[in-house]
């Protein structure tokens, strides 16, 4: 799905029902919490689409929902976590699980379907998994730039993480 849909969808639905507040993370302000895999930010406003790993009571990612999506209010309320609308979860910031095999989870974002993640192990901490510049990474945040006289046309989309291997910095940038 082209990220030109996800932000007609977001103009088309832009109430968000928040539920709850949470506590900023003083270092930063993705009001970060212990299950935090990765984020998506905008350029259209300051507030996050947060992907949190969701566990059973053992501790074990849910096979069938492993991540657990929301905002993050950052500018009129903000740290106040909201759900996403049926749209927003179907058409642009949901996932779908593609697979499960020895504890590793693969999914595809929604609004993405060619960047496959995988949700993995690492002895006691979760990372998710993709691909930045044709190298093994750790995702950690996506940015979507949207073009400033339409804020529906998406310019350009950065992937950051870690490189695997060398633990260094990583981003990509491609224009949809």
């Amino acid at each position: 799905m082209s990220l030109k849909i996800i932000y007609i969808v977001i103009y088309l639905v832009h109430s968000l029902c928040y539920s709850i507040d949470i506590e900023p993370d003083r270092n930063d302000n993705t009001y970060s919490t212990e299950k935090r895999l990765f984020h998506i930010e905008r350029s259209k406003n300051k507030n996050i689409v947060c992907y949190d790993l969701n566990t059973d009571v053992t501790g074990i990612p849910d096979e069938k929902k492993p991540l657990e999506v929301y905002w993050i209010n950052r500018e009129e309320h903000p740290g106040r976590r909201g759900k996403l609308s049926f749209i927003q979860e179907k058409l642009a910031y949901g996932y779908t699980v593609k697979g499960k095999q020895n504890g590793i989870i693969s999914i595809e974002l929604n609004a993405a379907k060619n960047r496959r993640i995988t949700i993995e192990r690492y002895e006691e901490k979760y990372f998710c998994r993709i691909e930045i510049n044709q190298q093994p990474s750790i995702l950690q945040k996506i940015y979507v730039k949207t073009k400033t006289n339409n804020s529906l046309k998406v310019e350009y989309v950065d992937i950051e993480g870690f490189d695997l291997a060398s633990g260094a910095s990583v981003t990509e940038r491609f224009f949809p």
